[in-house]
């Protein structure tokens, strides 16, 4: 599936839903209309579609059911190829009958089958499954073919950009810790952290595994094991699961233990938290005038009373994004951690909102990129206030001194300047005063910011050689 690039400031081609119950669906259709490939109930019917296509076909296969030709296998995955909003709207008549989606879907393709002329398999489309045989497999392959799809070239996307803000932000600054000037760091080098953090987390979310079941309505065989005892169903089970892509489930009672999904979310959960701390980090430098955000349309709006405003929205909107997708996604973990006895069906409302959490998740990072698009440093405000906090190389001076055996500098040099601010004239002057030997004030006087600014740029390009999944 090749769709184009959306950006966070894009605008839509024809009106949004304006009625939408969710701006997801509403005003933020037209950045999110293809998660509709993977979220939506066309998307579940038709996936479902497939899974029951492919097992009666894997039932021929292994002589479960009669054996099919070529041309009605054809025939068969043409009903897929050609699965559009008609074929929806009959299942859904279907489903008005039933009152029961799963089994709409059985019953559309049995009709199906009669039209093609093959009555012979009508009974053995959905033979000896569970709803949950043909769901599982379903909400696996949804998950598994929307991260791959979307959600690992749109991270990649942010990774890059955050990797050009990067090359481009190789400054000495001085870094804070609570929340006081401390020591000298660069923009790259702090950037650099978050970049770390997101490629170790996201490497690990590109390698896993989903898993399926198709073991009956306990999990148990029992149907399958009385109609043919001498097929090894087990081993039916891992070929036909496999066959689809995904790890099969070693034991399960009439759900799939949603373990493999719960590590998925989990996994997506802590990219989100590095992408907070980063949105967070970023609005903070923009507070000090360490970045500008460059304007690419004079009429833009920051502020509808302050007409010098450029907000950092889109930093703004991709943080609040990711913990409302992050609070569904620990909703999930916890709520699809239990199911009582064999089965309830609280877990199948939770999972038709799968696509509100990933909504949210793909719409944040839209906006992360397009916040790191226009981010620029403002360097001659990072000189600036390197300027203003000369007092922050008296670390560098004590430790300096300390290896060279003179008495307590650190608490000599405390006396003197905790709690101030020096400029650089104030900071040579301090230099003058100290009772050390001419050689080790020369040395001192030429400390500069830049100098000590050094290992971080090793550290930067440490950080950037790592490989991308």
């Amino acid at each position: 599936m090749k769709n184009k690039t959306i950006k966070s400031s894009d605008w839509e081609e024809i009106p949004p839903n304006f009625v939408a119950l969710t701006p997801l669906d509403g005003r933020n259709y037209h950045k999110l209309k293809h998660l509709s490939e993977f979220f939506s109930e066309f998307a579940l019917n038709r996936t479902r579609l497939l899974v029951e296509i492919r097992y009666l076909i894997f039932l021929t296969q292994n002589r479960i059911a009669p054996p099919l030709s070529r041309p009605q296998k054809t025939a068969l995955e043409k009903l897929l190829t050609g699965f559009d909003l008609r074929a929806m709207r009959e299942i859904r008549e279907f489903e008005k009958q039933t009152n029961h989606d799963t089994k709409a879907v059985e019953y559309f393709l049995k009709a199906k089958l009669k039209a093609m002329r093959l009555p012979s398999h009508v009974e053995f489309v959905h033979w000896a499954l569970t709803s949950e045989d043909v769901n599982n497999l379903s909400y696996s392959l949804l998950l598994k073919n929307y991260t791959r799809i979307l959600a690992i070239p749109m991270i990649k996307k942010v990774l890059n950009q955050l990797k050009r803000l990067i090359d481009r932000s190789t400054i000495p600054i001085i870094g804070r810790t609570h929340g006081q000037p401390a020591n000298v760091t660069t923009l790259a080098k702090e950037l650099a952290v978050f970049y770390s953090r997101l490629v170790d987390e996201f490497n690990l979310m590109s390698e896993m595994q989903l898993q399926g079941k198709l073991s009956g309505a306990v999990g148990s065989f029992a149907d399958q094991a009385f109609s043919f005892p001498e097929k090894d169903w087990l081993a039916a089970e891992e070929d036909f699961v496999q066959s689809l892509g995904l790890e099969p489930a070693a034991a399960t009672t009439q759900i799939l233990p949603y373990d493999s999904l719960i590590r998925l979310f989990d996994a997506f959960g802590r990219l989100h938290e590095i992408a907070i701390d980063l949105t967070q980090n970023l609005w903070l430098y923009m507070s000090f005038d360490f970045f500008y955000t460059r304007i690419r349309n004079t009429a833009e709006v920051g502020s509808s009373v302050m007409p010098q405003k450029v907000n950092p929205i889109y930093l703004e909107g991709a943080e609040g994004g990711f913990e409302l997708s992050n609070a569904l996604l620990a909703m999930y973990k916890t709520k699809l951690s239990r199911s009582r006895l064999q089965r309830d069906l609280s877990d199948s409302t939770v999972r038709r909102s799968f696509g509100i959490a990933f909504a949210y998740s793909y719409l944040s990072w839209q906006s992360a990129a397009e916040a790191l698009e226009r981010l620029e440093p403002n360097r001659p405000a990072i000189d600036s206030d390197r300027e203003k906090h000369w007092e922050v190389l008296t670390g560098a001076v004590q430790t300096y001194l300390r290896s060279r055996d003179y008495r307590q500098p650190y608490e000599v040099l405390a006396r003197r300047v905790k709690g101030k601010t020096l400029t650089r004239a104030e900071f040579t002057n301090l230099i003058d005063t100290l009772a050390v030997k001419s050689a080790d004030k020369r040395a001192l006087k030429q400390l500069s910011f830049e100098q000590l600014a050094q290992p971080c740029r090793s550290i930067v390009k440490r950080v950037l050689k790592k490989k991308i999944a």
